[in-house]
């Protein structure tokens, strides 16, 4: 029951807020449409002025439609300069920045053609000294296989002059075994060991 009227006061205190706000917005809208009839009275009013003043630039305004059409013009002949002008510095700079690279290019192959020269001269020094070692070095080995052959006949000759020697001093001595390629190990004759 408490509830019903606490709902019926709220349907009450809602009628008369939007009773109010009726009120307020036929104020609001009267307020308008009294606004509105100003507004479209001074926009006449400015219409006719403008009218006026229209008819009176009419003359003008074939003056300032041709001044139009010049400054336009000036204006794209201006604008094409400026974008010429533009063009012009950045195809400078563009000029300016190749011949600094074809310059530093230059100066880089004198650079590297005198160090080429150079490493040519040196190549060939080296080349001369390479075949005057290879020259040396086949004059040697030359020499060493003579002294090698030299030393392994005078060490067979030496052996076998020993050998015979061994025999003359010991007739009846078997002499098989006894070759260049044995030694004398604990009394024993046992191979040569190549590795000492």
């Amino acid at each position: 029951m408490q509830a019903l009227q606490a709902l019926k006061r709220e349907v009450a205190s809602l009628k008369e807020e939007k009773l109010k706000l009726e009120d307020a917005y036929k104020a609001s809208l009267a307020e308008t449409r009294e606004a509105e009839e100003a507004v479209n009275m001074r926009w006449h009013e400015a219409d006719q002025k403008c009218a006026d003043l229209l008819g009176s630039m009419i003359p003008l305004q074939a003056e300032v439609t041709k001044l139009k059409e010049v400054a336009e013009n000036f204006k794209a002949l201006e604008d094409r300069c400026v974008s010429q002008e533009a063009k012009l510095v950045e195809t400078e700079g563009e000029l300016a920045a190749k011949i600094e690279a074809l310059n530093l290019l230059q100066a880089e192959n004198g650079t590297l053609q005198a160090d080429f020269n150079k490493l040519r001269v040196e190549k060939e020094f080296l080349d001369k000294q390479l075949a005057t070692q290879n020259s040396k070095i086949e004059e040697l080995e030359k020499s060493n296989k003579e002294l090698l052959d030299d030393m392994a006949g005078t060490f067979d000759e030496g052996f076998k002059e020993a050998l015979a020697q061994a025999t003359c001093e010991n007739p009846g001595i078997d002499t098989s075994n006894c070759n260049p390629g044995n030694q004398i190990v604990d009394g024993k004759v046992v191979a040569l060991d190549l590795g000492e």
